[in-house]
Order: structure tokens, then C-alpha cells, then sequence
């Protein structure tokens, strides 16, 4: 069974830093991993960061980090997995998203976005979607999530694509992936549509929603409390910006969601 040895939680205001710190002891406590807080000039400082952590009785520092991606990508290096706050995309800051999607390509973890606090629950990863198309991205966050999955009391894999599509031709492969690697994931093809969820926010004329709103209800309906996908965008020039349906899962999300890119 594999198991994440060093997490980083990226903390952020104080509002939230309290259950971020309870969401990383869920997760790092149950692997037995190690905890590094990083603190950006504007989160909340090391020394009330610290007394949190020691207060969820995790093994663990914490230090100042510079402001910005490279600086907070430095530190993934030599980590198995960032936990951090979801990017607030709706709001007029550009600067969020500009943000999420260069730690998506600049990491060498994956990510573990945390949203709100009034949609957090207190469990992460005891029944899990993921989100599979059969692409680099997905086959990438499904093995770096591993460790969650194998803990996991049910996983369900859906492909949102075409019958045609390389998600839905790959589907068995995935679940035999996961079947070696001790997972036993419910797998399903939810809704046809022209193109694979990485392409983009398709509409699905039968149902009257776009993927990121099905890939959403479908984790409500099965009482999902983690949600894994590949971490999508397309460059312009020289920025890098999230695919539709990356950012409208960050902007909207209801519960935790895994990425890598």
C-alpha cells in the first residue's frame, strides 16, 4: 500500500486556517505523515499556525514562504502532496486564477484543493469520484492519488465523453489499473457527449448541463467526499490559463478536489 510521507498545507487567512489544519490531520494523520505549514506574508503567521498544528497533534514545522508560485512550488519538490484553499475564481481578482493554474504546471505534487468552510465536510476520501478521460493529466492524478483510493470504503470511475472517445475505450484498462493496486471502483459512463470532459465545458443537450455541473451532482448523488481529476488548461503565448472545466470546478466546488496536471 502506498502512502504519503511529507505533505505541505499552504495556509491562508485566518478564518479558514483552523479547518484547513483539522482537514490536513485527516488526511496526513491517517497516512502517518509528516506536516510542513508554509505561511505567505498574507496568511495567517507561523506562530498561531503551529500552536493549530500542535493542538491536531501533527508531526510537523512550520515556516514563512515568499509570495508567489515559484517560491511555493520550491517546496513540492521533495513532497508528496500540497494542500491548499480553493482559488476564489469567481470573484474580480484575475490574480486567483493566474495562480491556480501556474501551481498546477509548476508543482512536482499533486494539489489537494480545501474548499469553504461551510462546504467542508469532516471526512476526506471515504468514498472518492474520479474522473477519467483516458488522457496524460487523468492517468496522472489517478496514480498519484492512490494512497487516498486504497483507504477509500468505495471509488467510483466515471468517463465523461463520447462512446467513442479514448475515455470511455480505456475505461476497463483503468479499472484493472486500480484492481492490481488493490481498488475495487465502480465503473460507469455517464453521459454521452461529443467531446471528453478535458476538451472543455460541452454542453449535453439531453440533460441540460455542462460536465463540471454533472461531474458535481454525480459526487452528491454517491455521497463523494473527494473528487480526483486531471488538472486541464491550454496556453496563451506565455501564460498558462485553466480549461473550462478545471476552473469552473475550483470556482464552484462542493467538496475537496485532487488534481495533477
Amino acid at each position: 500500500m502506498n502512502d504519503y510521507r511529507r505533505v505541505l498545507l499552504c495556509m491562508g487567512a485566518v478564518t479558514q486556517a483552523a479547518r484547513l489544519v483539522e482537514f490536513a490531520a485527516d488526511v496526513a494523520g491517517a497516512q502517518g505523515a509528516t506536516v510542513e505549514a508554509l505561511c505567505p506574508p498574507d496568511a495567517i503567521d507561523c506562530e498561531a499556525t503551529r500552536k493549530l498544528l500542535r493542538e491536531a497533534d501533527l508531526r510537523g514545522a512550520c515556516r514563512g514562504v515568499a509570495a508567489g508560485v515559484e517560491a511555493l512550488a520550491e517546496f513540492t519538490r521533495c513532497a508528496d502532496l500540497l494542500v491548499l484553499s480553493q482559488p476564489y475564481l469567481e470573484s474580480a481578482h484575475a490574480a486567483a486564477e493566474q495562480f491556480a493554474s501556474q501551481l498546477l504546471v509548476a508543482s512536482s505534487c499533486p494539489l489537494l484543493f480545501v474548499p469553504r468552510p461551510r462546504e467542508l465536510a469532516r471526512s476526506c476520501g471515504t468514498s472518492v469520484l474520479v474522473a477519467w478521460d483516458g488522457g496524460r493529466q487523468s492517468a496522472r492524478a489517478l496514480r498519484d492519488a492512490l494512497p487516498l483510493l486504497q483507504r477509500a470504503g468505495e471509488v467510483a470511475l466515471h468517463v465523461y465523453g463520447s462512446t467513442e472517445g479514448l475515455g470511455a475505450r480505456t475505461l476497463a484498462q483503468a479499472g484493472e489499473y486500480l484492481r492490481d493496486h488493490g481498488v475495487e471502483a465502480r465503473q460507469a459512463l455517464r453521459h454521452k457527449v461529443d467531446r471528453d470532459y478535458a476538451s472543455g465545458s460541452a454542453t449535453l443537450p439531453s440533460v441540460g448541463a455542462g460536465i463540471d455541473e454533472l461531474l458535481l451532482s454525480d459526487a452528491a448523488d454517491l455521497g463523494s467526499d473527494l473528487l480526483v481529476m486531471g488538472g486541464y488548461g491550454h496556453s496563451r503565448t506565455r501564460e498558462w490559463v485553466l480549461g473550462g472545466v478545471t476552473r469552473s470546478i475550483l470556482g464552484s466546488m462542493t467538496l475537496p478536489v485532487f488534481m495533477s496536471h
